[in-house]
């Protein structure tokens, strides 16, 4: 059982990225629309994949959608960095291999990053942005597609409207394709639901909000959740954490 889900540090957010430096904390099962790249640099984290499989990480590269868990020892200290999957960064980090994807394949990937990746005099968003380089290295001919026009198109409309009814069939409309095809397109380029995506990008929403010191009640209208439950729910199922526990101990630039 999960004791100590306290994090606490420093929150970096920029358009696609948002990195977490400071005390790691555990996490319940959860699933987030971003790759997530750890780096453990003191303490123990244990990562579960959805299978039940267990692994001590010194990194660690999440895909989008991964279920998993996380078990951090006292005292674990690292960086946490969230690459939203529709920016050029995200889109340039494979996916998963057919038959891999578990928490041991992760771990290999998160220690070939850092490996090839010298850490130098970089700032922590640098530094990032270079291991991401470093994962897409080897794959960036299979991963150099445009989006589809209709889908970049929707990208652009949807952070305009989060804090309002969003609906497939209205966005489908305003990029004249049908909804059925604009939902495939969501699963098939970004390997996500559109409805998941929506959901990211209102959490994403509310945490800018809450960072400013406002009430988790308002932070969840701003960001078009039906109420402070609603966001409870989502983060929790994303992070594996309550919105309190997520930036409760976080200063944020």
């Amino acid at each position: 059982m999960i004791s100590d889900m306290t994090w606490s540090g420093a929150v970096h957010m920029q358009p696609g990225i948002l990195m977490f430096t400071g005390a790691v904390g555990s996490a319940h099962m959860h699933s987030h629309a971003a790759v997530q790249i750890m780096i453990i640099d003191d303490g123990d984290v244990t990562v579960t994949d959805g299978d039940g499989h267990s692994e001590v990480v010194r990194s660690v590269v999440i895909p989008s959608g991964a279920v998993h868990a996380l078990s951090a020892s006292e005292g674990a200290w690292g960086r946490a960095i969230y690459v939203d999957s529709t920016t050029g960064m995200g889109l340039r980090i494979r996916p998963p291999e057919p038959g891999r994807g578990g928490v041991a394949d992760w771990s290999d990937r998160g220690q070939t990053a850092v490996a090839m990746t010298d850490r130098g005099a970089d700032s922590d968003l640098e530094y990032a942005a270079r291991l991401i380089d470093s994962l897409s290295e080897r794959e960036k001919a299979s991963n150099s597609g445009a989006l589809h026009p209709a889908l970049e198109h929707a990208l652009t409309l949807l952070p305009e409207r989060i804090s309002g009814q969003v609906t497939l069939t209205d966005i489908a409309a305003l990029v004249s394709i049908s909804p059925g095809r604009l939902g495939r397109i969501f699963n098939d380029q970004l390997q996500m639901s559109f409805s998941t995506y929506i959901r990211w990008l209102r959490l994403r929403r509310a945490m800018e909000v809450m960072s400013s010191g406002a009430t988790l009640t308002t932070s969840a209208h701003e960001a078009g959740f039906t109420d402070s439950a609603h966001l409870n729910r989502i983060c929790h199922s994303m992070f594996g954490l309550t919105p309190s526990a997520a930036t409760g101990g976080l200063t944020w630039n």
